[in-house]
């Protein structure tokens, strides 16, 4: 900007005219060198304000349709009374975008606490497939080194005992576990030492510490339908008899085209007449109501 007032005054004071038609050769230059820098920044305002648009509308993905799952983990968090304990399972997160589910359990906890500490694992290929992979996991979260052994769970629940205060929330997301070779076992395995163990030592740890208001929480997460092999074991149980003991599995269903138009209409910042023909479009593409390429749709339609 200045060169260029710079190069004005110089072209108003020039006398010969070979100086006034290189000066204004240089003006022209400049001015769009100034109106490509310009063009250049509206661009990338855009892309960032369509960016952060985009953002935000993923941020509200899992605000389509939990309501009934969020009604029924509150109904269990209101069962509580100084402390708690719920073992909750997801089946086919894949499909039923059980991972936007998780984020919303994840928000309602936040709700409850200053103090959530999650600890999220999820069993892959080049880690190993079994209880020690599990306690390997929370292990790296917690500073344990070294774990050798599936009855080393007690060393978690030692060290979880020096982390929780006045209304800690402890939140384990497992994910994956349909990598495992044999769930059944490792759920069973799951219930009857390292969650049972919690059951019993967590109300002594509040007392001996003179604290309150703990809960622990974990939510295994299967990406396929397991639930022929698992959900009728005797260590699930149903929400009208809750077992703290047992898992608890939450129903994923699919979505709407009624869901869709209600949360882009929400959501989305577009028109009504292009709300309704959109829901339609992507209800369509779902295959019924499929969560998942429900979310697939709407980013596509809305990037």
């Amino acid at each position: 900007m200045e060169e260029e007032e710079a190069c004005r005054r110089q072209y108003r004071a020039a006398i010969d005219e070979a100086e006034r038609v290189r000066l204004k050769r240089k003006l022209n230059n400049l001015y769009q060198q100034i109106t490509d820098k310009d063009n250049q920044l509206k661009q990338k305002d855009s892309i960032q304000n369509a960016n952060r648009r985009f953002l935000a509308l993923e941020d509200k993905l899992s605000k389509l349709d939990f309501k009934e799952q969020i009604k029924l983990i509150k109904n269990i968090f209101d069962e509580f009374e100084e402390n708690g304990l719920a073992l909750f399972f997801i089946n086919e997160s894949l499909n039923m975008a059980g991972d936007l589910l998780c984020l919303e359990i994840q928000n309602l906890l936040k709700d409850e606490t200053t103090d959530l500490q999650h600890y999220e694992i999820a069993f892959s290929v080049d880690r190993r497939l079994d209880e020690v992979g599990f306690l390997q996991g929370l292990g790296g979260y917690l500073g344990i080194n070294e774990i050798k052994g599936k009855d080393e769970y007690l060393k978690i629940i030692e060290k979880f005992s020096e982390l929780i205060k006045n209304g800690s929330i402890i939140f384990i997301e497992l994910k994956k576990i349909d990598l495992l070779d044999n769930q059944a076992n490792f759920l069973e395995w799951l219930v009857n030492f390292f969650w049972k163990s919690l059951i019993e030592k967590v109300p002594l740890i509040c007392k001996n510490q003179d604290i309150e208001q703990v809960k622990f929480i974990i939510v295994v997460v299967s990406d396929d339908n397991i639930s022929d092999e698992c959900s009728n074991l005797s260590f699930f149980c149903n929400e009208r008899c809750f077992d703290k003991t047992k898992f608890l599995a939450i129903p994923l269903k699919e979505w709407t085209e009624k869901e869709i138009r209600l949360w882009l209409t929400k959501y989305s910042r577009l028109s009504k007449n292009i709300i309704s023909p959109m829901a339609k479009s992507v209800y369509k593409s779902s295959r019924g109501g499929t969560p998942k390429l429900i979310c697939d749709a709407l980013r596509n339609k809305l990037s």
